[in-house]
């Protein structure tokens, strides 16, 4: 995969005084031309990846905050559906900063993977809307998130990357936020939209994999993989959702290594949420329904 032949930094300086009690790393991450590099080659056994077939289990919606089973939890803290989004339930893990330097809110904290991910965004500011809320009484959250925060437990030193420095290409609006970020086997995995509606001219909703320990980005999949909540990282696969208005509704499967497109399943309605039953089904949570696959592996 061609490089660009520049490091940008990543960010940043040390927590506010007495804010934590760990420090923060500088991070380079070596920055390719965002324009779908996938990999073209999978290491050795790591070529298979998951066939999704469809089941016979249909259920309607009832609410958007809802999973399909009372049994699924997913990985995150503040942004899980059954905790509502209105911060009645905004619960911070210890150890993570609800404030970093000073300027960036919590976003959410995702624990998917090997350890803790922070996500961190805009402060939220008490100037009065037209209808006479402010942003903070509306949500204390982060907004447009674009800091990754690494809380590896065995380490003192934490890495923060800064994803808005990323080159992506142009598009309609640059206000590109964190969706959801994973790591595992020392990969950051984050997917990326936008604040705009997607449509079949987007150039945005990627998913980006960069090696933790190099700083370097190993792959970046097309334009127009990823609008769902959340995806799942599977053995050799990762598991997303791509849809909205004017546009067709998928389910993609990934090779996780390579970033390249092995499997889609059309689907009636966008995809928003992903888990996983003690069946070992995959269960997905449409705009308007229910559904289940068998993850043939």
């Amino acid at each position: 995969m061609k490089k660009s032949t520049f490091l940008i930094p990543f960010l940043f300086c040390a927590l506010m005084a007495g804010a934590q009690d760990f420090q923060t790393e500088i991070a380079l991450v070596e920055v390719p031309d965002f324009n779908g590099k996938t990999l073209t080659k999978a290491p050795v056994g790591k070529g298979k990846t998951l066939q999704l077939a469809r089941t016979k289990y249909s259920r309607p919606l009832d609410s958007y905050t809802e999973l399909a089973l009372p049994s699924l939890r997913l990985g995150n803290i503040i942004g899980h559906p059954t905790l509502g989004w209105d911060d009645t339930d905004f619960k911070i893990p210890e150890g993570v900063p609800e404030v970093y330097d000073s300027e960036w809110t919590l976003n959410d904290v995702f624990t998917d993977g090997d350890f803790p991910v922070a996500t961190y965004g805009r402060t939220p500011n008490d100037e009065k809307l037209p209808w006479g809320q402010t942003e903070r009484e509306i949500s204390r959250r982060g907004r447009d998130p674009h800091l990754i925060m690494l809380l590896d437990p065995t380490k003192e030193v934490k890495k923060v990357y800064n994803t808005r420095e990323l080159t992506f290409p142009p598009q309609e609006n640059n206000r590109h936020s964190v969706e959801w970020a994973v790591v595992k086997d020392g990969v950051l995995y984050f997917s990326v939209t936008c604040g705009v509606a997607p449509s079949k001219n987007s150039k945005g909703y990627y998913l980006v994999a960069v090696d933790i320990n190099t700083d370097k980005t190993l792959w970046m999949s097309k334009p127009r993989t990823v609008t769902s909540g959340n995806f799942l990282i599977v053995e050799n696969s990762i598991v997303c959702g791509m849809g909205g208005s004017g546009i067709p509704d998928y389910i993609y499967v990934l090779n996780r290594y390579t970033g390249v497109k092995t499997q889609e399943y059309w689907i009636p309605t966008a995809a928003y949420w992903f888990a996983i039953g003690e069946d070992q089904n995959l269960y997905v949570t449409l705009y308007d329904k229910h559904m289940s696959f068998k993850m043939i592996k």
